[in-house]
């Protein structure tokens, strides 16, 4: 997936505003009773963990980094899944971008000695209820996309 024309782009453009490009990455961990990892955040919002990669940051490394400050777990194992776009212009005091996002498929083991961010509550939620939850629609892609590769390596 080399080609930027066969990354889908999520999201709409609100007319009169610009844009910035903003590279982030996300984990999509499934544990053994089929929830997935996601952060509940203020204003209802449900995501799956991860965010913008700092200078110098790999995808993979900003989503583990991600992944242990939103959720207090550590990533043991990582593959990609795809990479979306997704438009994103309600930021509290910060401009609008168009997110770049790498998804990754991801094993955790929860870390007590790791501190959550306070605005993150990390929980277990079922698929079919991520469906019609997830803030973005980029995420819920992602989740589709990931569970689809397992069915597909599966049988």
């Amino acid at each position: 997936m080399n080609d930027t024309r066969d990354i889908p782009q999520f999201g709409t453009a609100m007319p009169g505003l610009i844009y910035g490009e903003r590279p982030s990455a996300y984990g999509v961990a499934v544990n053994s009773a089929g929830r997935v990892l996601v952060c509940r955040r203020s204003r209802g919002r449900i995501l799956l963990p991860g965010g913008g990669l700092h200078a110098g940051e790999s995808p993979q490394e900003a989503m583990v980094r991600e992944v242990a400050e939103e959720t207090a777990h550590r990533v043991l194992d990582a593959s990609p899944i795809g990479c979306a776009r997704q438009y994103h212009s309600h930021r509290i005091s910060k401009p609008p971008v168009n997110k770049f996002c790498h998804f990754f498929a991801i094993a955790v083991d929860h870390d007590p000695l790791i501190l959550s961010e306070e605005d993150h509550q990390a929980v277990w939620l079922s698929p079919h209820d991520l469906v019609s939850s997830l803030t973005f629609e980029s995420h819920r892609w992602a989740l589709e996309r990931h569970f689809g590769q397992r069915r597909n390596t599966r049988g």
